[in-house]
Formats: C-alpha cells, sequence, structure tokens
C-alpha cells in the first residue's frame, strides 16, 4: 500500500514538474506604445467630462459648466483648477508604473513626436527625446521629424542644435535611403532585444507621401515599403528574432490594407493617422493597434509566446492619462523651466498662462457624427480667420481681394476646448511648418485660380473621402455639396462624386462662368500641393501673414468664441461612408 501510494506520488510531482517547465516556457510580453504626440509635452488644461456626466459636456450642450470653470480659472490666477490630463509627466508615470506592475515590457513609440506647440517651436524637440530616453526603449521618425530638413533633424539627434549629448532612444526606419548624410549615424534600420528568453526584432518603416517630405528626402525614399518591411523583416526572423514589430508611420489604411500582407512580422504598432482604435485589429496573422494622438493615451499590448516561438494574441487596452494619473515629479520639473524659457522669448512671451479668449464651447476639430454636415467647427473657424486677415491687407503691395479660402483638415489638429483659451491652445488647432525667425508656422498667400480649376480641385478632394478627412476642404466664401456614394472621379479635371450646381463664391455659380479667376487664400503648403498637383504653372502673391497669428487675433476680437458646424458643405449620399477606423 505504501509502494502503490509512493509510485502514485512520484507519478504526480513528475507530471506537475513537467506541466510547470511547460508553462514556464510560455512567456508572455508586454508592449506599451504611444504614436503623433505632437509635442504636446505639458498638459492639456481642460479635463473632458466623464461619461456619465456627457450631457454637460460642450460638445452635446453649450458647454456652460466648462465656460465657467475656464472663466474662474482665469479669475483664480496662476495654476487654476486641476482639470490637466496628458503631457509627458504623466505619460512617464504610467510607463514606469506598468514597467514596476508587470515583466517583460517593451516601451515604443511610433512616430511624430515633433511640432505641435510653441515648446516645439522653442527647442525643436531635443529635450522632449532626452526625456523620452527614460521612457522608450525604440521609436521610429514620423514625416513630422523631417519638417525642419535633414540637417536639423541630425543636429537635434546629436545634440549638436542644444550642445548637449546626443539622443540615444533608437531611432528606427528601414525604408530610406540615408547614405552620405549624418543621419546614416543616427538612424538604423532594426534592434533586436533579448526580454526574459524572449528575443525581439524590432523596425521602422516611413510614410512615402511627398507631399509630407523635402525633395531632398524624396529623392531616398524605397519606392516600395512594403518590399523595404519584407526584407527588414526577414533578416530579423533570420537572425533568430521570435517576434517581430513593426513600428509604421503609414496610417491604419496603409498598416491594414497593405503592410498586413508582408511576411514576417508578428505586430505593427502604428501611426501617423491618429486612430483611437477600440480593439486591436488581427489581419493576416497579425495584430495592428495604434493609441490616438497627443499622448492622451497610452496603448498596453499583451501576446504570449510559446516555446516554438508562436505569438498570441492575448489582450489589447488603451489607459487614458486623465487627472488621476499623477505627473512625474522629475519630468514636471523639467517642464516648468522649460516653460518658463518659452515665455521668456520675446516671439512668444505667456502663451500658456495669459488668456486669449474664452470658447463657449468645445470648437470640435471633426465634423458632426449625425447628419450631411461636412465642415467642422474649427475648420471654419480657422477658414474665417483667414479671409477675414486676407480682407485686411487687400490692396496693400497690390495684393487681390480673396473672394474664398480652402483648407483642408488635415492642417488643423485637435480642437479647442471649451473655457479659457491660451496662445498654446490655438498653436495646437493650427500646427504646423515652421519660420525660423518668428518661431511660427503656415505663411498664407492668395492665388488667382480659374473656377474651372476649383471645381476640379474640390472632386480631388473627394477622392478618398470614405478612407480620410485630412483632404476635406473647409471654406470660408464658399459652400459646396457631394455624394460620397459614388466612385470617385476617374483622373484629375473629371467630376464624379462633387455636385457642380451646388459650388457657389460668394453666391455665385462657379459651374455659370467656369472660365471666371477667383482668387483663393491658402496657407502656403496648400499652395505647394495644388501647384506640384497641376503640374507647376500657378502663381501666388505672398501677404507676409503667419497662420497662428490671423487665428489668434480673430479669437480675441471675438472674445466669446461660439463656432459650429453649418452645412457650408453638405455629403447628399443617401447612408453615410466615411469610415472612422475603429475610433473610441
Amino acid at each position: 500500500m505504501e509502494r502503490r501510494f509512493a509510485r502514485t506520488l512520484v507519478v504526480m510531482v513528475l507530471v506537475l514538474g513537467l506541466a510547470s517547465l511547460g508553462l514556464a516556457q510560455t512567456k508572455v510580453l508586454t508592449i506599451l506604445h504611444a504614436n503623433d504626440t505632437h509635442s504636446a509635452m505639458l498638459p492639456f488644461t481642460h479635463q473632458p467630462c466623464p461619461a456619465p456626466f456627457a450631457w454637460l459636456c460642450p460638445a452635446s450642450w453649450p458647454g456652460w459648466l466648462d465656460f465657467w470653470l475656464g472663466w474662474f480659472d482665469d479669475l483664480r490666477g496662476p495654476g487654476g483648477f486641476d482639470r490637466g490630463y496628458a503631457g509627458i509627466a504623466r505619460m512617464a508615470t504610467l510607463i514606469k508604473r506598468i514597467r514596476m506592475a508587470r515583466t517583460n515590457v517593451l516601451a515604443l513609440h511610433a512616430g511624430d513626436v515633433s511640432v505641435g506647440s510653441f515648446m516645439f517651436n522653442e527647442f525643436l524637440g531635443y529635450p522632449e527625446m532626452k526625456i523620452m530616453e527614460g521612457l522608450y526603449d525604440a521609436m521610429t521618425p514620423g514625416n513630422h521629424e523631417f519638417d525642419l530638413g535633414m540637417d536639423t533633424l541630425a543636429g537635434v539627434l546629436s545634440g549638436r542644435v542644444a550642445g548637449g549629448p546626443a539622443v540615444t532612444v533608437p531611432m528606427l526606419n528601414a525604408n530610406y535611403n540615408l547614405e552620405g548624410h549624418a543621419l546614416a549615424g543616427l538612424l538604423r534600420p532594426s534592434i533586436v532585444r533579448a526580454i526574459d528568453g524572449i528575443k525581439v526584432g524590432v523596425f521602422g518603416i516611413g510614410n512615402e507621401d511627398p507631399t509630407n517630405f523635402s525633395a531632398e528626402m524624396v529623392a531616398r525614399f524605397s519606392g516600395d515599403p512594403y518590399t523595404a518591411a519584407g526584407i527588414a523583416a526577414g533578416g530579423l526572423r533570420a537572425a533568430g528574432c521570435q517576434v517581430v514589430i513593426c513600428l509604421s508611420h503609414l496610417g491604419t489604411v496603409l498598416d491594414t490594407e497593405g503592410l498586413s500582407q508582408v511576411p514576417g512580422i508578428d505586430i505593427i504598432v502604428g501611426g501617423h493617422s491618429h486612430d483611437l482604435f477600440d480593439r486591436a485589429v488581427l489581419r493576416n496573422g497579425k495584430v495592428i493597434v495604434q493609441a490616438g494622438s497627443h499622448g492622451r493615451w497610452l496603448g498596453e499590448l499583451r501576446v504570449s509566446v510559446d516555446p516554438g516561438g508562436k505569438v498570441r494574441f492575448l489582450n489589447w487596452r488603451t489607459h487614458e492619462l486623465d487627472k488621476s494619473v499623477r505627473p512625474d515629479p522629475e519630468v514636471k520639473a523639467q517642464l516648468d523651466v522649460l516653460q518658463a524659457q518659452v515665455e521668456a522669448d520675446p516671439r512668444f512671451g505667456p502663451v500658456f498662462t495669459e488668456p486669449v479668449a474664452y470658447a463657449v464651447r468645445t470648437i470640435d476639430h471633426d465634423w458632426p457624427a449625425r447628419g450631411p454636415n461636412r465642415d467642422a467647427a474649427l475648420g471654419i473657424l480657422v477658414a474665417d480667420a483667414m479671409k477675414k486677415a486676407f480682407l485686411a491687407v487687400a490692396g496693400q503691395g497690390g495684393l487681390p481681394p480673396v473672394d474664398c479660402v480652402l483648407d483642408p483638415m488635415g492642417y488643423t489638429e485637435f480642437g479647442i476646448p471649451a473655457g479659457k483659451i491660451v496662445g498654446n491652445d490655438i498653436l495646437r488647432a493650427v500646427p504646423y511648418g515652421y519660420d525660423p525667425a518668428s518661431g511660427l508656422g503656415f505663411k498664407l498667400v492668395v492665388v488667382p485660380v480659374p473656377g474651372r480649376n476649383i471645381l476640379g480641385l474640390l472632386e480631388y478632394t473627394l477622392t478618398y473621402v470614405e478612407y480620410t478627412r485630412s483632404l476635406c476642404v473647409q471654406p470660408s466664401g464658399l459652400t459646396f455639396a457631394y455624394d460620397s456614394s459614388k466612385p470617385p472621379a476617374a483622373g484629375l479635371g473629371q467630376i464624379s462624386r462633387l455636385d457642380p450646381m451646388s459650388v457657389k463664391i460668394g453666391g455665385e455659380l462657379v459651374a455659370a462662368n467656369p472660365a471666371k479667376i477667383y482668387f483663393v487664400g491658402m496657407t502656403d503648403q496648400v499652395f505647394n500641393f495644388i501647384n506640384n498637383l497641376t503640374g507647376g504653372q500657378m502663381i501666388k502673391f505672398d501677404t507676409g501673414l503667419f497662420e497662428y497669428n490671423v487665428v489668434r487675433d480673430h479669437i480675441k476680437s471675438l472674445r466669446f468664441v461660439n463656432y459650429v458646424s453649418e452645412g457650408r458643405v453638405i455629403d447628399t449620399a443617401p447612408t453615410v461612408t466615411t469610415k472612422a477606423w475603429r475610433r473610441k
């Protein structure tokens, strides 16, 4: 009896031991990720309403609660009420907290650290990337890292622009040929990390949209990011990597439709399109994730890796950096010093603290979720501000008076929360471009355009409307309608989705006199895009105006800002076809 019991005990111990060994060999890897943080180093000053109180929120009612809180913020003086959220100090707290709570953690950034606040315009991204050294294991450069040119990016990464040490967080890209430039020694295609016995390979892929880059960079594109991704993934597999991660700055459409077909990749951590997924996308055996923008969320992906190297999806979630996440004290102290330096710059002044005006409701970046309106409050505010400024300088130096303004949604960002508006809120809304002398962004120009070309350009902006809103025009002085259920035009100059009989400038039907020349206001970046698109024969009148200044001055003149969607642009489709790409 005792002998039988002993044998049974030995067998049980062996079985349990083998089971434990098998469990020990299956590892869990946690991947933290952010993207498109756009120099939002300081917290946003307006905490969104929690879901149970959404009826109080500015987007769904006049926003009186947030408006009065913003008003009292100003009366209370420096500090105000603690309604902040996001910011790199909170990101530091959250990443460190999760690293302490979990084992086998990798933190990654999918690009566009740069451009979007006065912090960037003052320091060109250097202090932000130095803070990131203590947070992230690797990042890929987004297109905005190249906005100031290859030499400036090399100066930032080497520490030369700040007179400090080089940035050490690994910067990864596998599809740009940087040979012969200083960046070749500062960027690398991939890295390999051993994490608890798991060999993890990470590589980066950037978008190759020529409108986002200088001619110097365009000449260095691979011509096929998918092939470059396949070569990078294959190299990491050959090096024995069990998990291969692609840091992609292509955007959700290209990640899900194109990059997901590249063999050898297990995980795609995405950026560029600023999409906040509500769940991970599982496509062609790959896990695809993206975590919004502006440092408001941190993604957390967990996968298991079995002894055979099989990667299995476990779960994914986003953590919102709300006021419950307290800022990291060390990082916050650095930000306080940097903020003071920005406001001491006579080009900028108190852009973080001094009120410009008050928003009665949130000025939304996106158009309404329901109904046919395809204009957004922020877009038409910016367009109106530009038109007002153009008319104010008409006649000076031969400048013609503008008939209308066109500005695509892709060049505005985030929106302006209800309550007190400061200069940095405005720059976040119109963040792009950079002028070294002023430290500001896009300049404004007036362009003569025949009516028939306006019709063709409007049609072109509708080509990808079911996938992205970046090209969607926000007008002032112009109205039009289109049908997104129709197929896009077969070529430039052809009309399909646009209703030509709806296009009016100043109440005048454009199609009635297509040869008439209209003077159209736009940013110099939009002019460059249109000029390249149409063969480079257009002319422009420089105004000397900066987009930020005209939007700030317009907002200041209003004092109390109350913009909403007006229906300047209408989608007449019987059903809404525009995809929101799994936004929360």
